[in-house]
């Protein structure tokens, strides 16, 4: 059904790249970005993690989301062109 739906819309579809180990999606933007300002951070517990995940989203600019956003096509197209073999980062 959803296959018709996006024929019937005339909807581009971009084929799924393929899956590489050392390219998750996750691993993109995001997180990376997350992972820097959480570098060296001692939690105690859960809910400090969940505040300064909060603090960090709260932080970032409209611009930063739409920043990762843009990226993604030029990111899958290395990934395609690799056909899954290691990122160079």
């Amino acid at each position: 059904m959803t296959g018709w739906t996006l024929y019937k819309l005339e909807c581009d579809l971009i084929q799924h790249p393929p899956y590489s180990t050392n390219m998750a999606p996750s691993d993109f933007y995001l997180f990376s970005h997350l992972q820097l300002h959480l570098d060296g951070a001692i939690f105690n517990s859960n809910g400090e993690v969940i505040n300064e995940v909060h603090l960090f989203l709260d932080s970032r600019p409209p611009q930063f989301f739409a920043e990762g956003i843009e990226k993604l096509p030029e990111r899958w197209k290395t990934i395609v062109d690799l056909k899954g073999e290691y990122y160079p980062h």
